[in-house]
């Protein structure tokens, strides 16, 4: 990348930065996620006048993990939305940086963040619950496919609607297949049924954290790479389908 270039790029980040400063939705999405933590610490402190409570934290930890791609891509997925109308897609889809360099700088911020604060937030809710017991490595595996799955998300929601209303949508409709994994919790592991669930991106992560806490860090692995390449099929597609949407005039 030339300066030019990669100062156009800081400059995009920066963009977002200040969008995600004056939007009460993307600063909702940040608070929220910020308050469910400190709210699942706070009862962790509070456990034993809760018998058995301890058994659902790795769902609340699960929860937490699976939500997380849908809820932050759309807060980087609705600016570039929002673009559309003001104009600002079509001047930067003009700059000297690369169309693929210029998309995935776009989700550099969302990419890093879902990297860094899974694993803050997992380390803070479990000061207080100490119900889970997995080495750094392991919560780095699990949280891996959704470093990927984020931008992919966020890239994928402009890339399906035009305004506001259906980017509510596609968060709907990406929000349910996220969450719908959460179910392998309360399905019998021997059921027919439990891999049909791996057609949802998220499940990969809830059955490596499973697998890990079960001591079974082989499968944990394989499922975690699995995720990672599921990941990297789905942000492959993303990246297509906004290239061909937001730089169609400019070909």
């Amino acid at each position: 990348m030339t300066a030019s270039s990669a100062s156009v790029a800081l400059g995009i980040v920066r963009h977002d930065l200040r969008a995600i400063r004056r939007d009460h939705v993307a600063l909702g999405t940040i608070v929220l996620s910020a308050l469910g933590t400190v709210v699942v610490t706070a009862l962790g402190a509070f456990q034993h006048r809760l018998p058995g409570w301890s058994g659902w934290f790795p769902l609340m930890v699960a929860a937490s993990l699976a939500g997380g791609p849908a809820g932050f891509g759309f807060l980087f997925g609705l600016i570039m939305v929002d673009e559309a109308d003001s104009g600002v897609r079509d001047a930067l889809a003009v700059t000297p940086v690369r169309p693929t360099t210029f998309m995935l700088t776009r989700t550099s911020v969302a990419t890093l963040w879902m990297a860094v604060w899974p694993l803050a937030s997992i380390y803070l809710m479990n000061t207080t619950w100490r119900a889970v017991d997995l080495p750094l490595v392991q919560w780095m595996a699990v949280v891996g496919p959704l470093v990927v799955l984020t931008p992919a998300f966020a890239l994928l929601i402009p890339g399906l609607a035009g305004d506001k209303i259906g980017a509510l949508a596609a968060l709907k409709g990406l929000s349910f297949l996220s969450l719908a994994p959460l179910a392998l919790f309360f399905i019998p592991e021997g059921a027919w049924f439990r891999p049909v669930f791996l057609v949802s991106p998220t499940a990969w992560v809830i059955e490596a954290m499973r697998a890990f806490l079960e001591r079974a860090p082989a499968v944990g692995y394989r499922l975690t790479f699995g995720g990672i390449v599921y990941a990297a099929v789905i942000l492959t597609g993303a990246l297509s389908r906004f290239r061909k949407k937001v730089y169609a005039l400019h070909r």
